[in-house]
Formats: structure tokens, sequence, C-alpha cells
């Protein structure tokens, strides 16, 4: 349940990064009866980021401060540089635009993962079965 409030979180981010913030202009607006490329590119970089710390809990690596930062910071600048070049509805108007959205995005993945990693460790850690 933690993950999906994470992906929420992380899908309003975006959603609204694209929406308000200057220099990107959405050329079809959603409309929620129908789901155009806005919708569809924020729902991807939401789950991306909502990831970010189950994905490094996984593999076994430490989650630290400066490797969340820096899976945030690639996120969302792979994401928002194909969103330049690919016709996904949303249109960057200058390299302003890029450079905020980019870093709200990235701070906003960074913050909830940020959050999850908080979270997971307030709770105490099952030790392992002895073998026999």
């Amino acid at each position: 349940m933690a993950y999906l409030k994470l992906f929420f979180y992380n899908f309003l981010i975006v959603f609204f990064a694209n929406y308000l913030l200057p220099g990107i202009e959405t050329i079809n607006p959603t409309k929620l009866p129908h789901i155009n490329g806005d919708c569809w590119f924020a729902i991807g970089v939401g789950l991306l980021n909502s990831l970010i710390f189950p994905v490094m809990k996984v593999l076994d690596q430490p989650a630290t401060l400066s490797r969340i930062a820096i899976a945030a910071l690639a996120i969302s600048f792979v994401s928002y540089t194909i969103m330049k070049f690919a016709p996904l509805g949303i249109e960057i108007k200058n390299i302003q635009g890029y450079f905020i959205a980019m870093l709200i995005v990235a701070i906003g993945g960074f913050a909830t993962s940020f959050w999850e990693m908080k979270r997971s460790s307030k709770f105490p850690k099952l030790p392992d079965m002895p073998r026999m």
C-alpha cells in the first residue's frame, strides 16, 4: 500500500509540473474519458520514481541520500529528454522550462524515496532463522 501512495504522489508531481510550470505546454490537455500522452507520461515517470527505493532494496544496495538523488535526477533527465524528442502531447518551449521541470520532478522523486527509506527503517527487521 505504501508503494501505491508513493506512485500517486510522484504521478501528481509530474502531472502538475507539466501543467503549471512555465516553459512547458500541453498540446491536448487530458479529458478524463480518454487519456492523452501527457497522462501516460506522468504515469510512467511516476512509476519509475516510486520504484527507486524498492529497487535499491531488492538489489541489496545501500540506499544512501546520494544514490537516491542521482537515481531521481537520472530518471527525470532521461524522461524529459525523451519527451523533448518524442511527440507525447507535451512540448518544451525553452531550456528554462526543461531544467525547472526536470529539477522539480527529481526533487519530488528524491523526497518520496527518502520518505519511504525513513518509513521502512522505523520497523525493526526480523532476525534470520538459524539453519539446522
